[in-house]
């Protein structure tokens, strides 16, 4: 007997507890109280709800992060008497190129590099503060609830599914099973970070992104580490690109000094399906060998470790941010600066933005797509759509790699003006053409690495520190085809890219083992959700859904 699922209604629901929805639910909330404390006699009520799949909020964000307060001071000018999370204040940063063993400063930083006076965060704080202000303003939190598909009726999304509870391997009810619940709303926001799985869904129901620039994404990889005083004066930033990567791979490593004895730093590697043989853990580890990474190092201690996607195609692979009865936000929209290594402010001021639009919609009772067309509309007219203009062609122009580049970059800064690789990418057909020949000769050297457990670490033992959790009796979130297995992973794969899947993933999910036979096992529980393997895969063979909700990493610093 089919169970029946438990419906409940919302006038909108924001899927993704991240910096994005959780500004919008805030925003719209003060809104509401300020229209109904101008106006009692038409007073306004709306159920709101957050639903996030981490089992503690903030647990699933991750960035370096130095943020721009810029839309945190409009959505609450007294952040600081909330008692919001802040570390230290930049006052001291430098941008280096680095070789194996040596460093090179530039002399001279333009403007869209420069972070002095902004301060250094842990998102994953900032997230869980966030939520309980949205809390105390009246908004529904749900967490460890999975949004694991989409609500259509009528062409029109009218809310999520949250994932079941309860499956075992064989995807068969275990005792105490749950069926997924329905959220439905009037109102659906999306803002489930880069290469969200509903935001996928999305895209092929309603071609958002049929006439923009192929997306771009990066892996950035995280370490925080408690280190002995006097290395480093707390609010220290620097910025290296080269070393370990070749010319032709885009990334670069950062080191923010939380306090003197606290410091984030990470790795960011170039996302290639083409080119998928880099390692991102693999990277970092190599990144923190170097002099210059290492002397600040030595004698402290690994604290936390993370991983994630970064969604940094810009303006110009951004596709259309709203449709019938949805509006999308933050990374899964693509509002990231790669320019300036920036896009909290620029997901809160989204969230605002949205906010604003849904706000209208519930005064005049008519969520229609043209009233929710206004989101593209408020996003045109404002500062962030200003600044991701400004920097709209700022990671194409290292397709041709490292120091064309740079040399462009140059060109902008020196020529005020000048849009940076005009006219770059204008089909997304150039970029598969462009990987196609980057094939040849983009396999990254393999540099002998074996970790010291001092510095440098092995997968296992980073996982480790990421206080990742799953139910490891439960169905496999990463979907691979049977035919697809036996075809690909285990035959074409294996002789083309010698499984390229056990290298860039930075918790060791995958691994091929040869014996008694060929096998590629699968280790879900590993998973830091991060998407790599979805986004770097050459066939695009996987699929990455969301796991039972409550599961995933832990990350209480990153």
């Amino acid at each position: 007997m089919k169970e029946e699922r438990e419906s409940l209604a919302f006038d909108v629901v924001f899927a993704g507890g991240g910096p994005a929805n959780l500004s919008a639910a805030i925003h719209l909330k003060n809104l509401i109280v300020r229209h109904n404390a101008l106006h009692p006699a038409e007073e306004l009520e709306a159920d709101i709800a957050v639903i996030d799949k981490s089992r503690r909020w903030g647990s699933h964000l991750l960035s370096g992060a130095i943020l721009d307060t810029r839309a945190l001071e409009e959505l609450m000018p007294d952040y600081r008497e909330r008692g919001c999370p802040l570390e230290s204040v930049a006052n001291d940063e430098g941008v280096f190129f680095l070789t194996e063993k040596r460093k090179f400063a530039f002399p001279f930083l333009p403007e869209p590099f420069r972070n002095i006076g902004y301060p250094l965060i842990s998102l994953s704080r900032l997230g869980a503060w966030m939520a309980g202000e949205a809390e105390k303003a009246g908004v529904q939190l749900f967490d460890s609830t999975a949004a694991v598909g989409l609500l259509v009726e009528n062409g029109a999304v009218c809310g999520i599914l949250a994932g079941e509870l309860g499956l075992d391997r064989q995807e068969k009810p275990k005792p105490g099973h749950l069926p997924g619940i329905e959220l439905r709303a009037k109102i659906t926001v999306f803002g489930e970070g880069a290469a969200g799985s509903l935001a996928g869904e999305l895209q092929k129901t309603f071609s958002l992104q049929q006439e923009s620039e192929a997306q771009h994404y990066e892996t950035g990889v995280k370490e925080v580490w408690q280190i002995p005083e006097g290395r480093i004066k707390a609010g220290a930033v620097r910025h290296t690109f080269g070393y370990p990567l070749p010319a032709d791979r885009y990334g670069g490593g950062w080191l923010y000094a939380y306090s003197s004895t606290m410091l984030s730093l990470g790795f960011v590697t170039a996302i290639e399906r083409s080119a998928p043989e880099s390692d991102p853990h693999r990277n970092l580890q190599l990144f923190k060998q170097h002099p210059f990474i290492a002397s600040i190092l030595e004698g402290g201690s690994l604290v936390e470790y993370g991983a994630k996607a970064i969604t940094s195609g810009g303006l110009n692979a951004m596709g259309r941010i709203c449709g019938p009865g949805f509006l999308v936000t933050g990374e899964s929209a693509g509002m990231l600066n790669m320019q300036r290594i920036k896009g909290i402010h620029l997901a809160m001021k989204s969230g605002m933005l949205a906010a604003e639009t849904i706000f209208e919609a519930l005064l005049r009772n008519d969520s229609s797509p043209p009233t929710l067309q206004g989101y593209e509309e408020r996003f045109r007219k404002s500062w962030a759509y200003e600044e991701l203009y400004n920097a709209r062609n700022f990671r194409q122009a290292f397709e041709k790699g490292l120091y064309n580049g740079l040399l462009q970059a140059g060109m902008q800064f020196t020529i005020p003006g000048l849009s940076l690789a005009s006219g770059f990418l204008k089909k997304k057909e150039s970029t598969e053409k462009r990987q196609q020949e980057k094939k040849k000769h983009s396999a990254l050297p393999l540099t002998p690495f074996r970790p010291d457990g001092k510095i440098t670490f092995g997968k296992e033992e980073c996982l480790y520190r990421s206080g990742t959790v799953h139910e490891e009796n439960q169905p496999c979130h990463l979907r691979i085809s049977s035919g697809d297995m036996t075809e690909i992973c285990l035959e074409r794969c294996r002789k083309e890219y010698d499984n390229p899947c056990t290298r860039f993933c930075p918790a060791k999910v995958y691994e091929f083992t040869r014996t008694p036979e060929p096998a590629l096992k699968i280790s879900a529980s590993n998973c830091l959700h991060c998407k790599t393997c979805a986004l770097a895969d050459p066939y695009g063979i996987i699929t990455w859904t969301p796991p039972e909700g409550g599961g995933g990493p832990g990350y209480k610093l990153s």
